[in-house]
């Protein structure tokens, strides 16, 4: 046997034990220790121990230099629990909370919050927050002032 033979005999074997220890450090690398079961049950994820890790937490506020306010609607545009409020009138500052679960892949589209001014006032807001973070305002001024929130759900920036 030529020594160029050799020499190409021993490089496929070096190839093929390359690939061999190659595929079983990838293999090793896949299993979970008894240390590291352990690990993963010795303590709970902090956010898994918030309550309302599972959920969207909405407030809606109106506020005003007045005691009430006239018209007020509430739109919680959410896939599985849409929710609404529809008042002719109501008693300020005025505050509610919502709850969107999130069970479902883009649990919440929007909120959409308006109400007016009564005849007292001479301006009306509107707040949303999200899980604490206001996310809209609208202050409005004016003989026929409304205020008008909204927050829609967009993929990217916002």
């Amino acid at each position: 046997m030529s020594r160029v033979k050799q020499t190409d005999i021993a490089f496929k074997k070096i190839r093929v034990l390359a690939v061999l220890a190659w595929v079983l450090v990838l293999l090793s690398a896949c299993g979970v220790t008894q240390e590291a079961k352990d690990g993963m049950n010795a303590e709970p994820s902090p956010i898994q121990a918030e309550p309302d890790a599972d959920a969207i937490r909405i407030e809606v506020l109106i506020e005003s230099d007045s005691d009430s306010a006239v018209n007020l609607e509430v739109e919680i545009d959410a896939r599985k629990h849409p929710e609404s409020v529809y008042l002719d009138a109501i008693e300020l500052p005025y505050k509610e909370e919502f709850t969107v679960p999130k069970d479902t892949f883009i649990p919440l589209n929007s909120t959409k919050v308006q109400a007016g001014k009564d005849e007292a006032a001479s301006w009306i807001s509107c707040t949303i927050l999200y899980d604490g973070e206001v996310v809209a305002t609208h202050k409005s001024r004016g003989d026929t002032a409304k205020a008008v929130c909204e927050k829609t759900f967009q993929l990217g920036p916002g």
